[in-house]
């Protein structure tokens, strides 16, 4: 009769596409007990409040360990039984929770009630875990109107917590270029959820893309994950959008496109970006947390929140004559330096040092 795994006891804000990855990746070593955070309206908070109390009553007793997903309202309650009972909680950092963008009212630390429940899971958390290290200090200059700098230790200065930067991984045995799909020249590519939202079309840079468009009319942009029926205002001809798509849908979309933009007011390490990257598109980054470490001269950066610098940077792209090599190039980082066996090896590696 196998042993028992031991038992990890994990939170999370939404079950999105990294939540579940590393669900996978913590199940291979941990017997995990997940549990999401999803109030439908602001004032169920205090009732899904309460049910992860009793969930955290019910199952502390036999748990080893805690993880949370991101900092926030979510993470307070398993980061304190965890310092209570001495059973140490790991909180994963992964963009939202270590910024602040009053400008959009973006970020944890824009919320003054939601950033100080972050910053208390932060301090009474047994460690940190950042996907990048731009999420732990950086300075910002892609835009005047925020602060010049972000990441956690920034916007929590006294925080003693210590941390180990945990890179995201990706599978490059899935996400590689479909042989049989042609890729159409002098094309950009972005994916965008919440497109319906001005909030999100500034968050994302889909304004600019709108206003570039009309300047460069020998290009196409599309833009995945519109809602149907949905019209951009102001849609210029040469931009198209598409509903949001299963992966393998969408790993065709990317051997179709020659470029990705992904021209983010805030980002911490994308993962639209980075599995366009396997799929060989050509990065066009704004200068923005992990992105422009993370291309590494394999594509283009925006300095600036500008349309007429993305207009220079976009003209520079489609006059670049080497697009085929530096596609490769751009594969060749994400599946060499960001595996997705990386990640879990020095995860559980972490998990079981606290």
């Amino acid at each position: 009769m196998p042993a028992r795994k031991p038992v990890l006891l994990y939170f999370y804000p939404a079950q999105s596409s990294f939540v579940v990855k590393d669900l996978r990746l913590m199940e291979r070593e941990y017997e995990v007990r997940h549990q999401g955070f999803l109030p439908a309206k602001k004032w169920q908070t205090l009732l899904v409040w309460l049910k992860q109390v009793l969930f955290l009553l019910r199952h502390l007793w036999q748990a080893e360990k805690l993880v949370c997903m991101f900092a926030g309202y979510h993470s307070f309650f398993p980061a304190l039984f965890g310092k209570l009972t001495r059973k140490p909680c790991l909180i994963v950092a992964g963009g939202t929770d270590c910024v602040s963008f009053p400008s959009i009212g973006y970020g944890c630390f824009a919320n003054p009630l939601l950033g100080r429940f972050a910053r208390w899971s932060y301090q009474l958390a047994a460690h940190i875990a950042p996907v990048h290290e731009k999420l732990v200090w950086q300075d910002y200059t892609y835009q005047p109107n925020d602060f010049p700098h972000q990441g956690f230790r920034f916007h929590c200065p006294d925080l003693e917590t210590p941390h180990t930067v945990v890179y995201n991984g990706y599978d490059a045995s899935f996400w590689q270029k479909e042989p049989t799909i042609t890729r159409q020249p002098n094309s950009f590519l972005t994916v965008c959820a919440g497109l319906n939202m001005r909030f999100t079309q500034r968050l994302k840079g889909v304004d600019l893309i709108l206003e570039v468009a009309a300047r460069l009319p020998q290009a196409t942009f599309t833009i995945v994950g519109a809602p149907i029926g949905f019209k951009l205002p102001n849609q210029p001809y040469n931009v198209v959008l598409l509903p949001k798509m299963p992966l393998a849908e969408l790993k065709s979309i990317y051997s179709a496109h020659a470029f990705y933009l992904q021209l983010s007011m805030s980002e911490g390490f994308p993962n639209a970006l980075s599995e366009s990257m396997l799929c060989e598109c050509v990065p066009v980054v704004s200068n923005v947390g992990a992105m422009p470490d993370l291309i590494e001269g394999s594509g283009f950066v925006l300095p600036h929140r500008n349309v007429i610098e993305l207009e220079q940077v976009l003209k520079e792209a489609l006059a670049a004559k080497d697009t085929v090599e530096l596609g490769r190039k751009a594969r060749a980082i994400i599946a060499n330096q960001y595996p997705e066996r990386r990640r879990e090896r020095e995860l559980m590696s972490l998990l079981k040092s606290l």
